[in-house]
């Protein structure tokens, strides 16, 4: 059967040359008669792109913290347009085609993460090589439309981790160093996951007060320390961050030979409620760090 275009004495639908007599038939009869399958399949997924319409928007989850994703609701459908899609008869055209924006949110959900969420094998925050890696994310489905940009927006900045400034801290953070810092206090104030680069042999840029308030309450937070020699310095610079508490999963990782169990302390204190009073660590005798009084101020 081939398609033709109708001239305009015809029936303004689609039709289909015919070879049981008539010289034309809708779309509708034509399945109705030789293929009800492909009929019965084709008005299913009308149906469901109608029930999508319909959707509860303001019943999807929420994570742990409380905080859901935006989801606008579906695109409206013509009221028109709804009775003759929904009497079928009269429907005269292939299946519309799906879009984006009109799957069901938790698929589109699933697309957006993979376009917008570093995979679990991507380098480090802090790797200075990644430039040379190739984008991971795409960020240019943001600027397709409005409701992408209002679902897209908050997976962005709440799943993936960034890199903390090394002396604004959670301020003007960095998805990786090869990436423009972020610039708009709003979406700043939605990242919950930041990595830590602390060099254990130099003066750090921020003080514990600092590192306390910028740190706790957070999703995740992840100390990466490192040092220019092996054991050259010691967990100094650590003790910055032994006030933060809130943390949901904290880890500390990189340059702790020498001191294991300190770390491991400090992430059970960084994850301690906050407002909890931690047990001090203790330290071995001649093996508790000098803290420069400068790094503790308020």
């Amino acid at each position: 059967m081939l398609w033709q275009q109708p001239s305009t004495m015809e029936p303004t639908h689609a039709v289909i040359d015919a070879h049981d007599g008539s010289p034309y038939m809708t779309l509708a009869d034509y399945l109705s008669e030789h293929q009800p399958s492909k009929q019965n399949k084709l008005m299913q997924t009308i149906t469901t792109e109608l029930d999508t319409s319909d959707l509860d928007t303001e019943s999807d989850s929420e994570d742990e913290k409380g905080s859901c994703y935006s989801v606008p609701s579906s695109p409206i459908v013509d009221d028109a347009a709804s009775q003759t899609i929904t009497d079928f008869s009269h429907y005269s055209g292939p299946a519309p085609a799906a879009t984006l924006v009109t799957l069901p949110p938790e698929i589109r959900h699933e697309i957006l993460k993979h376009l917008l969420v570093m995979p679990e094998d991507a380098p480090s925050p802090s790797s200075k090589t990644y430039s040379q890696e190739p984008g991971l994310i795409h960020t240019a489905i943001l600027r397709a439309n409005r409701q992408l940009y209002a679902e897209a927006q908050p997976l962005l900045y709440r799943s993936n981790t960034f890199l903390v400034h090394n002396t604004l801290l959670t301020e003007l953070p960095q998805l990786r160093r090869s990436y423009r810092p972020v610039l708009s206090e709003d979406a700043a104030a939605q990242i919950e996951r930041f990595h830590v680069s602390v060099r254990l042999d130099a003066e750090p840029g921020y003080d514990r007060a600092a590192a306390t308030r910028h740190l706790s309450g957070k999703e995740e937070v992840v100390l990466e320390a490192a040092q220019s020699t092996f054991q050259g310095a010691g967990p100094e610079v650590l003790t910055l961050f032994e006030g933060v508490r809130g943390v949901r999963r904290a880890r500390v990782v990189g340059s702790t030979e020498g001191f294991e169990d300190y770390a491991r302390w400090l992430e059970r204190a960084m994850m301690s409620p906050v407002g909890a009073e931690v047990e001090p660590f203790v330290w071995a005798e001649g093996r508790e760090p000098e803290v420069e009084s400068s790094w503790t101020s308020n």
